[in-house]
């Protein structure tokens, strides 16, 4: 067993993917890093995937697999085109990672999410709200998409109104939608104080 929490929003996210009658594979847009979230799906008997644009983030997360003595299947991928064939996932989710799209691009990702789901699966998303407390700290590229500096990285962070990212899901049946406003302290020790969560049926 992998000792170790995870946000509290992916338990839920959990919940509803074990409830589904579908073959219980899953994959992770955006799965690298030091602490991958695929683990508590692979700690909960699913067949995990992972993609991310990022060398150094995935041999960050090919260094805890070995740790654990574990594979999580995490490889080179974008998820604009994600490289799987179409129905191959009964679910797919992307925690913190889609809003570092622009708009456009988040619409050409969720499309490719739509694509490799089977008829019924689900998906997870999160969106930052313009009532983040980072709104506005940086340039402002387009609407809603600010350009910030971060430990000499530059990065695209996209900011959406409440009801905003429902334009992206006319295809899907949104079954869970949330607004979590954090009064004091941070969304899971992002930094992050407000973000629009979605899950979505095909």
């Amino acid at each position: 067993m992998i000792k170790k929490f995870y946000p509290p929003t992916l338990y839920n996210f959990l919940r509803h993917a074990v409830s589904s009658p579908l073959e219980k594979k899953i994959l992770d847009c955006g799965a690298g890093g030091p602490d991958p979230k695929l683990a508590l799906f692979y700690e909960n008997g699913f067949e995990t995937y992972g993609i991310d644009i990022s060398d150094d983030q995935i041999n960050e997360s090919i260094k805890f697999c070995e740790k654990q003595g574990i594979d999580l299947n995490i490889i080179k991928g974008d998820m604009r085109k994600i490289p799987f064939d179409s129905e191959f996932f009964g679910f797919v989710f992307s925690y913190n990672s889609i809003f570092h799209l622009s708009k456009k691009d988040t619409g050409a990702a969720i499309k490719e999410i739509y694509r490799v789901l089977k008829k019924r699966g689900l998906c997870y998303l999160n969106f930052l709200s313009i009532d983040d407390r980072w709104f506005g700290e940086g340039e402002e590229r387009h609407p809603g998409e600010i350009i910030t500096k971060e430990r000499d990285e530059v990065y695209l962070h996209s900011y959406y109104e409440d009801d905003e990212p429902n334009n992206y899901f006319d295809d899907f049946e949104i079954i869970y939608k949330e607004k979590i406003k954090i009064l004091k302290g941070s969304y899971f020790n992002t930094g992050r104080t407000c973000i629009l969560e979605y899950i979505v049926k095909k």
